[in-house]
């Protein structure tokens, strides 16, 4: 795919097309059903068009915190992200943290509060956010004990145990993108995009 149509989209003046390029860009292997999860940046206000874009499809959209200017939306697969938290290591791991059991609404509003507390420079980045990425729990583990540093591996994220798996996962991850970018150009929008 043209690097020069993908700025192109990006760069649109059209909302409509940069925010869609963006969500291909940075969401495919979400949009592919892939991946649980991503997170993304969008202008203010604009967390409603990319609802409309996922309007009748299984991918939903949670605003985590507004910024100046932007807003930090998580895009996810509900069913599998819920199934997910609610594992028991990765439940324990998460408490640690503040998380309480509940729904992965309350749990969504933990982090957006923590990501919001972060950027308002009162606590640490909350690293934790991986495990909602559906990043292997000991990758995570390792980039809190090691402060992001003395990886095995660097992909989609920083890998600290099993790098064959992240590798697989990291060429699913392109194959996902690839897929998507191919056929928004041949005319599909989003809502087709999105399996």
């Amino acid at each position: 795919m043209a690097a020069e149509a993908v700025v192109k989209y990006l760069r649109s003046p059209r909302l409509a097309e940069s925010v869609q390029m963006q969500m291909i860009v940075q969401s495919a292997p979400v949009l592919k059903n892939v991946k649980m999860s991503c997170m993304f940046t969008v202008p203010s206000g604009c967390s409603g068009v990319v609802c409309s874009f996922l309007y009748k499809t299984d991918v939903r959209l949670h605003c985590l915190c507004r910024g100046s200017n932007r807003e930090f939306v998580l895009l996810y697969r509900e069913k599998w992200l819920a199934e997910w938290l609610r594992q028991e290591e990765v439940s324990d791991f998460l408490s640690q943290y503040g998380y309480k059991p509940g729904s992965l609404k309350q749990q969504l509003q933990h982090l957006g509060g923590r990501i919001a507390y972060y950027y308002n420079q009162s606590q640490d980045f909350p690293h934790e956010m991986g495990v909602f990425f559906g990043y292997p729990l000991e990758d995570v583990r390792g980039f809190i004990r090691h402060q992001g540093k003395n990886s095995s591996c660097i992909g989609y994220w920083k890998v600290y145990s099993d790098v064959e798996r992240a590798k697989r996962m990291f060429r699913a991850y392109d194959e996902a993108k690839n897929c998507a970018l191919e056929e928004f150009f041949s005319g599909k929008n989003i809502r087709e995009i999105a399996c």
